[in-house]
C-alpha cells in the first residue's frame, strides 16, 4: 500500500513537472494529447496482459508514466536537446500523425477512458467486459487514424493549415522567393 502511494506521488510529481515545461512553451495541447495516448497505451497493454494471463492487471501508475514518456519521446528530446520534430518520430506512438486525427483531444480522451475502464474490468476479473472495451479502444483509434488529414508535404501546406501552423516552428519563417 505504501509503495503504491509513493509511486503515485512520484508519477504526479513527474507529470506536474512535464506540464509546467509544456505550459512554459504554450504547449498544453501537446501535454494532454500525448499524455492521454501514452496512458491509454499503458492501460491497454496491462489489460491485454491481464486477459492473456487471466489474472488481475497490475497497477497502472508506472505503466502510465512509461506510456506518456514513450508517446511524448520527441517532445522530451525537444525540451532537453532542442531537436525539432521530424516525420520519423511517428515511431513514438504516431507522435506527428496523432495531431492530424479528427478532434484529437476528444478522441484520445475517449480512447483513454475506454482503456482505463478496460483495465479496471481486468482487475475485477470481468474478462468479457475488458476484452470488449479493449477492442472498442482499438476500433476508435483505427477509425480516427483512417480519417486523419494527410501529412503536409511542403512548408506552404503547413502555413495553409492554422492548426498545424501553431505547432510547427518553421511556419513563422518568411517564405522564400
Amino acid at each position: 500500500m505504501t509503495r503504491g502511494i509513493v509511486m503515485g506521488v512520484v508519477v504526479a510529481a513527474v507529470e506536474g513537472y512535464l506540464y509546467w515545461r509544456y505550459r512554459a512553451l504554450g504547449a498544453q495541447f501537446h501535454f494532454w494529447l500525448h499524455g492521454l495516448l501514452g496512458a491509454a497505451l499503458a492501460a491497454f497493454v496491462l489489460t491485454v496482459v491481464g486477459l492473456v494471463r487471466r489474472r488481475p492487471a497490475r497497477p497502472v501508475w508506472r505503466a502510465g508514466l512509461a506510456g506518456h514518456a514513450y508517446s511524448a519521446g520527441p517532445d522530451l528530446v525537444f525540451l532537453t536537446l532542442g531537436v525539432v520534430h521530424e516525420l520519423w518520430m511517428d515511431v513514438f506512438a504516431f507522435h506527428i500523425t496523432l495531431h492530424l486525427i479528427p478532434a484529437p483531444l476528444a478522441t484520445m480522451f475517449a480512447v483513454f477512458a475506454l482503456s482505463l475502464v478496460g483495465w479496471a474490468a481486468t482487475t475485477l476479473g470481468r474478462w468479457r467486459a475488458a476484452a470488449l472495451l479493449a477492442g472498442t479502444a482499438v476500433a476508435v483509434t483505427v477509425a480516427a487514424f483512417a480519417l486523419r488529414t494527410p501529412l503536409p508535404r511542403t512548408l506552404e501546406d503547413v502555413r495553409a493549415d492554422p492548426g498545424l501552423a501553431l505547432i510547427c516552428p518553421l511556419a513563422a519563417t518568411p517564405p522564400t522567393a
